[in-house]
């Protein structure tokens, strides 16, 4: 069944600016939004990924909208939900961002896609008991457990049969990752919004996966990911990503907020995102010198792109081998390898524990075997010369010797 709840959104425009004082009592209201979509069950990616979100105030929009960096409300139609409607409405824009419904517009109708979207959201929040009351969502059961193309798909047939135009795509629509108003650009390029809203989700995966509390992420959801984590893109510029995601994000998941026990539930950080990083680099027989000296010369590249406070590189085989502490103003030196044993990740895993970085990236061959235990912070496997290795936990990129 449709909901067609009585709903103008345009009565919600306004050209008047927030006051400094408003803004105050709304934030504290969105943070309690927060907090409640925190606490709900199967929630962990999609709280890992609003925790990397911007929000503003703005009431030039109708109602609430993002392009997967920033989110905008209009506060007037924030404040005329309840309590559990808002916590609907971030969902269902986490969602949008989730789905790279933004990104994958194309050249189809941005209404009509943006409508498909939606009744794909929102049946989703429906199975997941959100309340869908407060105002007009697209509900529909009929497209329950249907693609957003395959939604998209009949809707554009249903118009064109009801009368309506085939689409000529425009420019400037609210779909497109580089429009909308100021308060969701900030002068962003759309090329900077979309690597950044797919460095944020990928960030979020891996942290709601390491939780043990990643949700009934949908398959599509899933697909995405996997097909941004083995895309035509070169592993370098994957491993910048995924560390351009951890700087630039408002919260860390190392800084959990203490008044709650929910693991997911991340704290704010003054530290930039990148306190600690240590990359664990396998030395052993079976990796050859050139995998080890281009993953070297990344290390350097990470090292000099984002200063982090500390890095460290091990370098392992059976056991740790040498470790290199550098702080923000080292110079990157050239490591000495030894070892060229067997592999264990046994070493890795307890020193990892013991020095409680902000995150981990591990490059190896993957000819070993996994703990069954993840690290409690968010982890990126840089795998080697074996295309059909398989990872329980973290982010897997995979790259090939004629790469080098």
């Amino acid at each position: 069944m449709t909901n067609t709840i009585a709903f103008n959104p345009l009565d919600f425009l306004s050209d008047e600016p927030i006051t400094d004082g408003e803004r105050i009592i709304l934030n504290k209201a969105l943070d309690k939004t927060k907090v409640h979509l925190f606490y709900k069950n199967n929630s962990g990616f999609l709280a890992s990924l609003i925790a990397t979100l911007e929000f503003t105030w703005d009431r030039s929009i109708p109602t609430a909208c993002t392009n997967g960096v920033f989110m905008a409300w209009n506060p007037e139609f924030y404040l005329s939900l309840s309590p559990e409607s808002r916590v609907t409405v971030l969902a269902h824009e986490a969602w949008h961002i989730a789905f790279q419904h933004m990104f994958r517009c194309g050249s189809r109708h941005p209404e009509d896609y943006n409508s498909a979207g939606d009744q794909v959201i929102n049946n989703l929040l429906e199975d997941h008991s959100y309340d869908m009351t407060g105002f007009p969502y697209l509900l529909d059961a009929k497209y329950k457990n249907m693609s957003t193309e395959q939604v998209y798909d009949i809707l554009v047939a249903n118009r064109i049969a009801n009368g309506g135009n085939p689409w000529n795509p425009q420019n400037g629509d609210f779909s497109s990752p580089g429009s909308g108003p100021d308060s969701i650009t900030k002068g962003m390029t759309p090329d900077q919004i979309t690597k950044k809203a797919q460095g944020n989700i990928i960030d979020a995966a891996t942290i709601a996966k390491m939780s043990n509390n990643a949700g009934n992420m949908p398959s599509e959801v899933s697909t995405l990911i996997d097909k941004f984590l083995s895309p035509k893109l070169p592993w370098q510029e994957l491993l910048f990503l995924f560390f351009d995601a951890l700087s630039n994000q408002e919260y860390s998941y190392k800084a959990m907020n203490r008044r709650y026990q929910d693991p997911v539930l991340p704290g704010k950080t003054t530290s930039q995102g990148l306190e600690h990083i240590i990359y664990y680099l396998d030395v052993s027989g079976s990796t050859s010198d050139a995998d080890v000296i281009r993953f070297n010369s990344e290390v350097k590249y990470i090292k000099d792109a984002f200063n982090p406070e500390k890095l460290t590189l091990v370098t392992f085989d059976t056991k740790i081998q040498n470790e290199y502490i550098f702080e923000e103003d080292d110079d990157f030196d050239q490591i000495v390898i030894t070892g060229r044993g067997g592999t264990s990740l046994k070493e890795v895993f307890k020193h990892a524990e013991k020095n409680d970085p902000t995150a981990i990236v591990i490059f190896t061959d993957l000819y070993v075997s996994i703990p069954p235990i993840p690290p409690k912070v968010p982890l990126i496997w840089i795998c080697v010369n074996n295309p059909n290795a398989k990872v329980p936990y973290g982010h897997l990129i995979c790259i090939k010797e004629e790469n080098a």
